[in-house]
């Protein structure tokens, strides 16, 4: 990341937050985790960041897969009954997707030294 060491590590954290919490919407959630966590680790190594503080929120972040049918089971599943048409849940979606990402950036940056030290 070309600069990316004069960013703020808030910042930091809400990028790849939310990047996977809005590429596992199109991608399989456990496939996401196996391929970002390492490269987050490395990125926040070569930044000069505990690997951890990276691998943390990109795990949690895997998980939250709001917004497409397609994402999860469970979102096809309310997607099959008829009630929701795609827009309907994208528009839910994007809102729990950008809590999701806050939420998960924010208790990282503070939690992560507290529990990992």
């Amino acid at each position: 990341v070309a600069g990316g060491d004069h960013l703020p590590l808030i910042l930091l954290l809400l990028a790849i937050t939310g990047l996977v919490v809005f590429l596992t919407e199109i991608t399989s959630n456990t496939a996401t985790a196996a391929v970002f966590i390492p490269v987050a680790a490395a990125l926040a190594i070569s930044m000069g960041f505990d690997a951890v503080t990276f691998a943390v929120p990109v795990a949690l972040a895997a998980s939250c897969a709001f917004m497409m049918p397609v994402a999860t089971p469970p979102n096809a599943i309310v997607f099959a009954a008829g009630r929701l048409d795609v827009m309907h849940m994208c528009a839910a979606g994007i809102f729990l997707n950008l809590i999701a990402t806050v939420m998960i950036a924010g208790a990282a940056l503070v939690l992560v030294p507290i529990v990992f030290g």
